[in-house]
């Protein structure tokens, strides 16, 4: 889809270089004249999923082609009128065609493991690095697929419709034409700190968490961000939605008053000092941005920062006071320009905002994630 710009990125963190782990994330991107699409999944960090690395390569493919298809597909139903905005059988209808999808997706997945089981059974190396409970099983030839255990999240957008499906963690941000933001996939409670579903589970159909929108109902997004925990498990629990609309606001501006090379480049940057200084697990950023619309959402996002500078407080003496020293050079530190680098921003933000300074120079949360 011409109108939005696709981007991935996946950098392998450091702790796993340090314990010579291959990297369990993965993304994919692309973009026709019909559709633009987005994918990361993050291979589970547990050692009874030992080839989670592979696991979540194939889910991406999986979900890559899944997404493309059901463009296509779709696509020849809009042109024959089958889908209409007040049409409930049509709404019903795609409900539907969104569930089949998340089949499709995880029978695939499912197939392709135990093509790559067939092809290269377990090791010896492999099995002892499981747990007794799961060693047998794989022995027995059960339960397989736990072994390639991975997250999932893909979006796509079309000239009449946009939507997402999540397994698992991670997380899904939406920028909207009013200056708004929202996670418009529900969260899946049973995600918390190293625990996570898992499209290796028996009920991942069941689990899977889905949203989608018709355009000439609500206004399309102006960018999508989607990200596996290695970018927002560095952020406090209890605040982790409102620090990731911050970090995306400042891409985005970025987006907006620089070309999208550029900026691209400099996103590389920002993934890479989260896998390298930060949490230290791997890393991935996906999504897509309408470089034309997030223009005219900027004057927004500029009023938001400057409000947002007018409210910020410090304890002085036990009483909490507005911070008016420097504020001018402060509104400078989160203002984005053409010349002022992503990563830059983004540090200036979390010194102020966090304890323990920039977040990307401490360790972050615990690392490594285990299936539910």
């Amino acid at each position: 889809m011409k109108s939005y710009k696709p981007f991935a990125i996946t950098v392998i963190g450091n702790s796993h270089i340090k314990q010579g782990i291959g990297c369990q994330d993965a993304s994919y991107k692309n973009e026709n004249d019909k559709v633009s699409i987005a994918v990361v999944a993050d291979g589970h960090g547990d050692s009874n999923c030992f080839r989670s690395d592979k696991g979540s390569k194939l889910a991406v493919a999986c979900a890559a082609k899944g997404l493309e298809e059901f463009a296509v597909i779709h696509d020849q139903k809009f042109g024959k009128g089958h889908f209409k905005k007040k049409n409930i059988q049509g709404k019903n209808d795609f409900d539907k065609s969104i569930h089949d999808l998340v089949k499709f997706i995880i029978a695939s997945w499912q197939v392709k493991v135990e093509e790559d089981y067939t092809a290269n059974p377990f090791s010896q190396q492999e099995l002892e690095l499981a747990d007794e409970k799961h060693r047998k099983k794989y022995e027995a030839g059960n339960d397989l697929n736990k072994a390639y255990g991975t997250t999932l999240i893909a979006t796509a957008i079309t000239d009449n419709y946009w939507f997402g499906i999540h397994i698992g963690d991670g997380r899904f941000t939406a920028l909207y034409p009013d200056g708004s933001f929202d996670q418009p996939v529900p969260w899946d409670d049973k995600c918390y700190l190293n625990v996570t579903t898992s499209i290796c589970d028996d009920d991942a159909l069941e689990q899977a968490r889905t949203y989608f929108s018709f355009n000439e109902v609500s206004p399309p997004p102006v960018a999508v961000f989607i990200c596996t925990d290695g970018i927002d498990d560095n952020y406090p629990v209890d605040e982790n939605e409102k620090h990731l609309f911050k970090l995306y606001r400042t891409i985005a501006l970025t987006f907006a008053n620089d070309d999208f090379d550029s900026t691209y480049n400099q996103m590389i940057e920002l993934v890479n000092a989260f896998a390298t200084k930060g949490k230290g697990d791997d890393t991935s950023i996906a999504g897509f941005v309408d470089m034309e619309k997030i223009k005219k959402v900027e004057p927004i996002w500029q009023k938001q920062i400057a409000e947002e500078e007018k409210i910020i407080v410090k304890k002085n003496d036990g009483e909490e006071q507005a911070q008016n020293n420097n504020q001018e050079s402060e509104k400078e530190e989160l203002k984005i320009s053409a010349s002022k680098k992503i990563l830059e921003a983004i540090k200036a933000y979390e010194k102020k905002n966090f304890n323990k300074g920039n977040i990307l120079n401490y360790g972050g949360f615990t690392s490594g994630k285990k299936k539910n």
